[in-house]
């Protein structure tokens, strides 16, 4: 079903910035390029600096190099009140909308007592029924907040199917590199993108590594 459709993947910062890096990695994987900016008077009162370089915060829409159905959508920051975050969603569903996206897919963190590594949700039940047969366990209940929310959730109001990916996810991790690695596991599949994550397993092992030292530390 999915490769049939024109998708937009979507991940702004949250809990263990678990959307973020795992779009962002997607943005280098899949060779992107920028087509369109937004910003947002709601984004935090800050540029970013690179290399001496300033720049507002803002989201990127971006294209892959040799996909004509996949855009993606990485940010800065997310925007800090209801009303901005309910503007900035809008603008961006109505400029996706023109380049022909059907189907919105959000990336975020699941924090809370589960035995999967991803749950997903859908606006529709033909959504809904899609993941399941997928092997997506959706998610039964709750409430996904944010801009990573609103998204998927906003859909509909612009003809568009919407969908969340969740990464489980203890929360207490700044980043959370292994959830993000699953999200990313999981929208292959979904999608065939056929992009290499092995790369983050060496980053997930010297999380590992020093989580077990700083437990040992706390015992002598």
């Amino acid at each position: 079903m999915f490769e049939s459709r024109f998708i937009c993947i979507c991940g702004l910062p949250g809990i263990g910035s678990v959307g973020k890096v795992a779009t962002d990695y997607l943005v280098t994987a899949l060779e992107c390029s920028a087509i369109l900016p937004f910003f947002s008077h709601s984004f935090p009162p800050q540029v970013m600096v690179s290399e001496g370089l300033a720049k507002l915060m803002n989201a990127q829409l971006l294209r892959p190099k040799q996909r004509d159905n996949l855009l993606i959508l990485s940010g800065d920051a997310q925007p800090l009140d209801v009303l901005g975050m309910h503007e900035l969603a809008g603008s961006i569903l109505q400029a996706i909308k023109k380049q022909g996206v059907t189907d919105v897919i959000t990336l975020a963190a699941y924090v809370g007592e589960t035995n999967e590594t991803v749950l997903g949700a859908a606006t529709d039940a033909d959504g809904a029924a899609a993941l399941s047969k997928e092997k997506i366990p959706l998610l039964r209940g709750g409430a996904i907040g944010g801009l990573n929310g609103l998204l998927a959730g906003m859909a509909p109001l612009y003809d568009l199917r919407g969908y969340c990916l969740l990464g489980a996810s203890s929360g207490s991790d700044p980043v959370d590199i292994r959830a993000a690695s699953n999200l990313l596991g999981a929208i292959n599949e979904l999608l065939h993108l056929d992009i290499d994550i092995s790369l983050l397993e060496p980053v997930i092992e010297e999380e590992e590594v020093a989580e077990a030292e700083e437990v040992d530390m706390n015992y002598i």
